[in-house]
């Protein structure tokens, strides 16, 4: 008797593991298959919201957008001045320099320009007889800050006198001189230049990226430097 029930029970046994392994074959392929859904109901969904929100934009949208930057910085230069600066006290009647009063400092000065347009005061205007060109006025391009770099500048050798020492204001004076110069000199090197071309591809990028590329044709205009005030 118990060699014949040997048979019937693997048999049992067999057809149990069987049920349990269809079992959890339907219950992956039903993840999976709830997954897909999900998926395509959301990559849908959100096609369509993207597809909304590029619907709903407009060339002054994108415009204000650009506005709410303020600023746009899109040039910079980096400068250093190393010069050796002398005093001596003067005669009465300031027609000499009186004899072992002579003072002296060697001073390095270093600093960044930074230069770009002011956005605040930006306009546009889509051309009434073509759509697709906008018509952009900025002010002119200027310098938006000077900032020194303190951990390089500072006096590198100086000559004191007791008779004339060096004063703080001396220092001052050499540096106010460094910054009147290096903006003086990035001005005639085209800095201001670089900022307006820079600043223009920056904006137009905006555009391309918000719209297809090429969509619209942008005519940027500067007003005249003594119309307005950039600061």
């Amino acid at each position: 008797m118990e060699t014949q029930n040997k048979p019937a029970k693997t048999a049992k046994g067999k057809n149990i593991k069987h049920t349990i392994s269809v079992f959890f074959i339907g219950l992956i392929i039903g993840a999976l298959a709830c997954g897909a859904v999900i998926y395509y109901i959301f990559a849908m969904t959100s096609k369509e919201v993207v597809t909304s929100d590029v619907e709903t934009l407009s060339p002054t949208v994108v415009f204000s957008r650009v506005q709410d930057q303020g600023e746009l910085v899109s040039a910079s230069q980096d400068y250093t001045y190393v010069d050796k600066v002398t005093d001596s006290n003067r005669d009465l009647f300031n027609q000499f320099d009186v004899p072992f009063t002579e003072n002296s400092f060697w001073y390095r000065y270093s600093g960044t320009l930074k230069a770009g347009v002011n956005l605040k005061t930006a306009a546009i205007e889509q051309d009434s007889e073509d759509s697709t060109v906008l018509n952009i006025t900025l002010d002119q391009p200027y310098i938006v800050s000077n900032t020194p770099n303190m951990d390089l500048s500072g006096v590198l050798e100086e000559n004191n006198n007791l008779i004339n020492p060096i004063s703080i204001q001396e220092s001052d004076a050499f540096q106010k001189e460094c910054i009147e110069r290096s903006e003086q000199e990035a001005m005639n090197g085209g800095l201001l230049e670089e900022a307006r071309t820079n600043a223009e591809k920056q904006i137009t990028n905006l555009y391309n990226a918000a719209f297809d590329e090429g969509k619209y044709t942008i005519n940027f205009i500067y007003r005249d430097a003594d119309s307005t005030s950039n600061q």
